[in-house]
């Protein structure tokens, strides 16, 4: 028969293990192990400003041609209307004159523009049905566009160079065609991703979400020199922030 001394051991001993029983129990069912390190409370690169990294971010935006750096003569004395009926299955392959276009098309299909080397510059869903409206980019006179099956008609168009601060998809130079400074920038509708690329630097990728209440708002520093790609949407709107 025990004495009072071990009953009151047993006692406490099972008092002890019903309590680490309890705070194993609430731990387990809180999500937490008692050797788990507390997540962190730092907001990453996407959450705080739609900002896109790592690996994902290299397989969206690929292999960067060189190419994207050129700028045309942006006088356009030699760009010319251009459009042309596409009747195959395979598409039509299109030359023009140096200059700044905006490139659509009817239905909708891919643009691919190719450097003198046959390597690829740019590729876009562009269209009326599908896709982005319009395509903006410098065509060099070596280039060549090609636009799938996918189109009835496709048409070129030479523009002018205006700063602005609403800019549709395709390729756009800081210092030319927007002002550099601080914005804000998002989209009322559709979704895409924006580029900042600056040679010498790693290329940075923002998602866009359109919408006026819950689309994305990114900030974003834009500085002389670099390029900026709008590409799956096909317009974003910046906003300078007020100093």
């Amino acid at each position: 028969m025990k004495n009072t001394m071990e009953k009151w051991l047993e006692w406490i001993g099972c008092k002890i293990g019903s309590s680490l029983l309890f705070a194993s129990c609430v731990l387990l069912l809180s999500g937490c192990h008692p050797l788990q390190k507390p997540e962190s409370n730092k907001a990453g690169p996407y959450e705080k400003n739609f900002e896109i990294v790592g690996s994902e971010k290299d397989e969206l935006i690929g292999k960067v041609n060189p190419a994207i750096f050129n700028t045309v003569d942006r006088r356009n004395e030699d760009a010319e209307q251009f459009e042309s009926g596409v009747f195959t299955k395979e598409g039509v392959k299109v030359s023009l004159q140096p200059g700044r276009y905006a490139i659509s098309g009817y239905p909708a299909g891919n643009i691919f523009i190719y450097d003198e080397n046959g390597d690829l510059v740019i590729r876009e869903i562009v269209g009326h049905v599908g896709g982005v409206g319009s395509l903006t980019v410098d065509i060099e006179s070596a280039y060549t566009i090609f636009a799938d099956g996918g189109y009835d008609n496709v048409s070129f168009s030479p523009v002018p160079t205006t700063l602005s601060t609403d800019l549709n998809a395709g390729i756009w130079d800081v210092g030319l065609d927007i002002e550099a400074g601080e914005y804000i920038f998002g989209s009322e509708y559709g979704m895409g991703y924006l580029e900042i690329h600056e040679k010498g630097n790693d290329p940075v990728l923002y998602e866009v979400i359109g919408g006026s209440e819950m689309g994305s708002k990114s900030r974003v520093k834009l500085t002389e020199g670099q390029k900026v790609r709008v590409t799956g949407i096909s317009l974003v709107n910046f906003k300078p922030v007020a100093e």
